[in-house]
């Protein structure tokens, strides 16, 4: 069976990067692929499918049910409406769902094998749809580049790039917004990492496969780079600092990562030598229009908070703060916001578990514990103070992965206690 839905997976990491597609009225495609792969699970699998993950997940579910019930309690007792609360539970409906799907298609090799290609697969899905909004919105990427690398203005590349290709497929250039390329870019991340955990588990056996999923892989990074979305790339940035810090742990430095760091040193290079570094640079240290607005954000939150701190009620549209727990205490009162520390506590204690023991972990652990920066930081980042879509496809991936690998224990300390009591396993 799980070869049969592997397709389906494939499919919705090709189209998570592509949110600038409306399809019929607020629904984007990147949503409209997540509810559809939702039915499909739900109509291929027995309910019984689901329990290993919601065993494992139980405390992070519970609690963004309580978070989304308080929500909406909010909502009806300030006659607000209940559409982001209904939302929210459907996306911890696909995380479930996803989870589920990993876990079981993690036990065949052919579903790991086609998986593989996650990367590449998004990477091109991304590649070909930026091609076509470009050339239909007569955007020069080559001109907008030199612009950028030559005033070291990184304004420009978001203007007059991302935000015109973004228009016209159900945006106007009035309503399109640039900072879609967060999630955009987020999404390679999210099809990165599972690529990178599938080919741990199953490593590719020819060298033309290797130097595809390399390929594959670079473009992904230089892809993000050229984002210049800060959160995302910091995202991305964590994950080979886990791999330092497990060689650190370890006490090892294998021949991985010492190509991890020869090729990050040349990136660099590369960046330096072609004036990209420049632009990044400016865009982390003086590009600060977004870090003053949110002090600003930030102060009415506060303000607002101390005036509605039991009850909530307040309309974060258009004056987010970009803070999953002060948003979250905003639009639903104190109670509300406990359950969104609570969610961010277990997500950041699994994170921290996972880092420490890296080093005692199978190396296709390390993509598996980055699948979980990209929530963690977009929690904080993002406006609206939500769990974006893409984060919980990325937290669902992480799910499948760590219930498969806790059942790989599981299963290795019963057969110890099998040989100790000379029992038959």
């Amino acid at each position: 069976m799980t070869t049969e839905v592997k397709w389906p997976l494939l499919l919705l990491l090709a189209v998570l990067p592509l949110q600038w597609f409306v399809v019929v009225g607020p629904l984007r495609l990147h949503i409209v692929a997540m509810l559809v792969f939702l039915a499909i699970v739900v109509l291929r699998l027995r309910g019984q499918a689901f329990l290993p993950v919601l065993r494992v997940a139980a405390p992070f579910v519970v609690a963004n049910v309580a978070l989304c019930v308080i929500w909406l309690g909010a909502a009806v007792y300030h006659g607000l409406g209940a559409q982001q609360p209904v939302q929210q539970l459907a996306y911890l409906a696909v995380f479930v769902a996803v989870g589920t799907l990993v876990h079981r298609g993690l036990s065949d090799d052919r579903w790991i094998g086609v998986l593989r290609w996650s990367a590449l697969v998004a990477v091109t899905s991304l590649l070909v749809a930026l091609s076509i909004s470009m050339a239909v919105n007569g955007v020069n990427a080559a001109a907008v580049f030199g612009q950028t690398i030559a005033s070291a203005d990184p304004q420009i590349l978001q203007q007059e790039l991302f935000r015109s290709a973004f228009a016209g497929f159900g945006f106007n250039e009035d309503s399109v917004r640039g900072n879609f390329r967060h999630e955009v870019f987020g999404a390679l991340v999210v099809a990165m990492t599972m690529s990178a955990a599938c080919v741990g588990l199953r490593p590719f056996g020819s060298v033309p496969a290797r130097r595809l999923y390399v390929v594959s892989m670079v473009l992904g990074t230089t892809l993000v780079v050229l984002s210049l979305s800060r959160s995302i790339m910091i995202a991305a940035a964590a994950w080979p600092l886990l791999a330092v810090l497990r060689g650190l742990l370890g006490t090892r430095i294998t021949p991985r990562l010492l190509g991890g760091a020869l090729l990050a040193g040349t990136g660099v290079g590369v960046l330096a030598a072609t004036g990209a570094m420049q632009v990044l640079w400016v865009r982390f240290t003086q590009d600060t229009g977004s870090y003053e607005a949110r002090d600003g954000l930030y102060e009415r939150a506060f303000e607002n908070i101390g005036a509605n701190a039991l009850t909530g009620g307040v309309a974060t549209a258009g004056e987010s703060s970009h803070n999953f727990v002060l948003d979250t205490w905003l639009r639903t009162g104190v109670f509300g916001a406990v359950a969104a520390v609570t969610i961010s506590v277990l997500l950041l204690g699994l994170l921290l578990s996972l880092a420490v023991n890296l080093h005692r972990e199978p190396a296709w652990m390390l993509p598996v514990a980055a699948m979980l920066l990209l929530p963690l930081v977009r929690m904080f980042t993002a406006g609206g103070g939500l769990i974006p879509p893409v984060s919980w496809v990325g937290l669902g991936l992480a799910a499948g992965f760590i219930v498969h690998r806790r059942s790989i224990l599981r299963a290795e300390r019963e057969s110890s206690g099998d040989r100790l009591t000379g029992r038959p396993s």
